[in-house]
């Protein structure tokens, strides 16, 4: 049986037809009456059972070469190899999530992905990296956190031919490993930021433009992020402190754990007057990373208060777009649904945040955030009276 299995396993991954009859099986029953047939015809007899769901944490031999532009990398895993890019089959379907872990559960949930499996050696995986395939990125979003940043991924994602990736977690995979491996010292580690986007800014569906939404903890790495795309423009948002501070208190986000980012990053001491304290300090942190990354080029800062006409007015141009009425029309529509449920329509919550913000919260965003906001707000000001006039 698993000499069966193997073998039709190599077949398949072999074959992109196959790929695509087995890999778009949403129910396990179809999946496994298309995958009987198809060993069948390939004079293998391979029983049911071996094609039943098995966990994606089984071993797998790594193959040196890169998988068809269906498949993207969904993780890096450690091995006995050292680290592995772990790859699922997407076909064709279109990354429109809010958050590309979105996408990722739901490829890993289909029977195919479940028994098909291919895996890549880090030093392969650089090496081998087929840049030509990949779409063009036009533009990286940069943020503080819950100040607006899906949303502008969202209206990105409006535009036609257009591939908007939100917090793709297998970027800040390679982020951390390049940050935590002294191997990959900087040309080494550029080149796996470089590769981690060719292999998911690929064009599946006919894309010509590549847009990222990164973590909001990114902005610490921004001299090795500005090192491997150097000549990609780049957005920061913020917003009104103590609206996020509000957020921050009703549902954590793993950036404000110093412990779930690289060590060292933050350098936050002991003396802290309690969670909003903390969470006001790793934002502070987060605005003067990037006022100091303003001193590169290539950088503007976007206020959650300018949204979303800052989209059209400022980002767009500031990435190159030239936005046809079509496109507006587009982007306009997307930006009155809830970036996080785009089934809802969005409803304004400044004023309610303010009005919940407890005594703790208010303090924390004046000790710590008050001057850093007002020289970002200041910045911001200058930005808009120097764009051209319409």
């Amino acid at each position: 049986m698993r000499n069966a299995l193997h073998a039709f396993q190599q077949a398949v991954m072999a074959d992109s037809g196959l790929q695509r009859q087995l890999g778009t099986c949403e129910r396990h029953e179809i999946f496994l009456a298309r995958a009987t047939a198809a060993a069948g015809q390939l004079g293998l007899s391979v029983p049911p059972d071996a094609l039943a769901p098995r966990s994606r944490a089984a071993p797998v031999t790594p193959t040196p070469a890169w998988p068809p532009p269906d498949w993207l990398p969904v993780r890096i895993i450690e091995s006995d190899d050292g680290p592995l890019i772990d790859w699922a089959y997407f076909g064709d379907d279109p990354l429109k999530d809010s958050f590309f872990e979105d996408s990722v559960q739901r490829a890993l949930a289909r029977p195919f992905n479940r028994v098909f499996r291919h895996a890549t050696r880090l030093d392969d995986f650089i090496d081998n990296a087929p840049r030509e395939e990949a779409i063009p990125l036009r533009g990286l979003v940069f943020h503080m956190s819950r100040c607006g940043s899906t949303l502008v991924a969202q209206m990105l994602g409006a535009l036609p031919a257009t591939l908007s990736l939100s917090e793709p977690g297998p970027f800040d995979a390679a982020v951390r490993l390049a940050l935590a491996r002294a191997d990959l010292g900087s040309e080494r580690g550029t080149a796996l930021l470089r590769a981690m986007l060719s292999a998911l800014a690929r064009a599946r569906n006919g894309e010509r433009q590549c847009f990222i939404k990164l973590d909001s903890w990114h902005i610490l790495a921004f001299p090795l992020i500005h090192a491997a795309m150097p000549r990609v423009p780049w957005v920061y948002l913020f917003r009104e402190p103590a609206e996020v501070l509000v957020s921050q208190m009703r549902m954590r986000g793993y950036q404000t754990v110093p412990s779930l980012v690289p060590s060292g990053l933050y350098g936050i001491g002991e003396d802290l007057a309690g969670p909003e304290d903390l969470c006001a300090r790793i934002f502070a942190r987060h605005h003067e990373a990037a006022i100091h990354a303003l001193a590169k080029p290539h950088g503007m800062v976007i206020d959650y208060d300018d949204l979303p006409d800052a989209l059209t007015d400022r980002i767009a141009p500031h990435f190159g777009l030239s936005l046809t009425r079509a496109e507006r029309a587009a982007v306009e529509h997307a930006s009155r649904r809830n970036a996080k449920a785009p089934a809802d329509l969005f409803t304004p919550d400044g004023e309610q945040k303010q009005n919940r913000a407890s005594v703790a919260v208010l303090e924390a965003a004046r000790r710590n955030l008050h001057g850093l906001h007002a020289e970002l707000k200041e910045i911001s000001r200058c930005c808009a009276q120097a764009l051209p006039t319409k």
